[in-house]
């Protein structure tokens, strides 16, 4: 993997490729694994002697002896995996004391969206919990926080300390959503299973969040302060405009489309200028990337309760469903896969009368068996 990320091929490239399409679950490990290494590289850290020496232990360890359930692994596997042990201690702290000026705000993820409720995260960790599908947040200068309405809290430390910045979390799980109003005006809307880490009031010299998931944006133009969206992969800036973009862990591939405005989207030194109704999409594996014409509603639609879809495959529909409703499924067939539907769904309604509509309209049968969804071709 080292070399695969010092210096890619397009052999490297379609090895790595392959192997996650053989090995899903390992997927997300892959990922952060060339993010640290990227992060390496970038700072110009390089492990020292001892650093190595018992990285090399740990690796010779688990080769001789792996755990039971991990017995098949191969060699390289598992120096790919030793990334997160080699001096984890001591060069760690040499990537978040050397960085620059933005926050480190991968360190400060303090949970994984799962769950039945919305969490919202304060700056004394205390958390506020929402069982609603759809709870509405709001902001304003003086750290006040609203919620449907209803006001809350106060984060008292953003009047103590005007100049210094006070994050809180909003942690959104499968089966819900969630929409946010920041301090300057801006909305967010905040899709299943995703999580935003923001700042109480914006009071530096640019508007900065982190978005893990999915989120959609309608951020107050201002020339003289630029919002900027950070995610593991990419970075998207802006001064007035509305879009989405979409980078969950377990997901290859990182997105951004542009409904109005302009936006700026930032991989390591590439830059792309992108204008109204396009597409651009990174690679999280090879950061391969492209722009093009998009449906803008496609990627969209979801915020106002819609998923529309042109000749989209089933296995996506169904990944989309299965964090918007929080429900899991399985294909009896790869043919189920593969099949496309073209129109829009009414994310409004339970999720067993999306399955009848989808049943309608293309040869499928469905089933429910211990909460799990079977799909399966009517066509032998």
């Amino acid at each position: 993997m080292v070399d695969w990320v010092k210096n890619p091929t397009a052999e490297s490239n379609n090895y790595w490729q392959q192997y996650i399409a053989d090995h899903p679950s390992e997927k997300e490990s892959i990922i952060q694994a060339k993010y640290l290494l990227e992060r390496f590289q970038r700072e110009k850290i390089s492990p020292n002697a001892d650093d190595i020496n018992n990285g090399w232990l740990e690796i010779q360890a688990k080769i001789l002896n792996p755990p039971p359930k991990a017995r098949y692994l191969t060699v390289w596997m598992v120096a790919a995996s030793i990334v997160f042990m080699i001096g984890f201690g001591s060069v760690l702290w040499k990537i978040i004391g050397n960085r620059d000026t933005s926050e480190n705000y991968s360190t400060q993820v303090k949970m994984v969206p799962d769950g039945k409720e919305v969490k919202l995260i304060l700056s004394d960790n205390s958390e506020k919990r929402f069982a609603s599908n759809d709870p509405s947040i709001k902001y304003n200068q003086h750290g006040e926080i609203m919620v449907d309405s209803i006001t809350l809290a106060n984060e008292v430390s953003t009047l103590n300390n005007p100049d210094k910045e006070v994050f809180n979390q909003l942690v959104v799980p499968k089966g819900k959503r969630s929409s946010l109003t920041f301090s300057d005006g801006s909305k967010l809307y905040l899709n299943s299973g995703s999580q935003v880490i923001y700042p109480v009031s914006f009071n530096k010299k640019s508007r900065e969040i982190y978005i893990r998931g999915e989120a959609y944006l309608d951020v107050m133009h201002d020339a003289a302060w630029p919002f900027i969206v950070r995610t593991d992969h990419l970075e998207v800036r802006v001064l007035g405009t509305e879009f989405d973009i979409k980078s969950y862990p377990d997901e290859i591939n990182s997105t951004i489309v542009l409904v109005k405005g302009s936006v700026q989207a930032i991989v390591k030194s590439q830059k792309t200028m992108m204008k109204e109704s396009e597409l651009f999409t990174l690679d999280n594996i090879t950061e391969k990337t492209s722009l093009g014409k998009a449906n803008v509603l496609e990627y969209t639609s979801w915020k106002d309760g819609w998923m529309y879809c042109t000749n989209e495959k089933i296995e996506n529909i169904a990944r989309k469903l299965s964090r918007y409703y929080d429900v899991n499924f399985q294909f009896n067939d790869d043919k189920v896969k593969e099949m496309t539907l073209t129109g829009k769904l009414d994310l409004k309604t339970e999720c067993q009368e999306i399955l009848n509509v989808i049943s309608f309209i293309a040869p499928i049968d469905y089933k429910i068996i211990e909460g799990n969804i079977i799909l399966s071709s009517r066509i032998k």
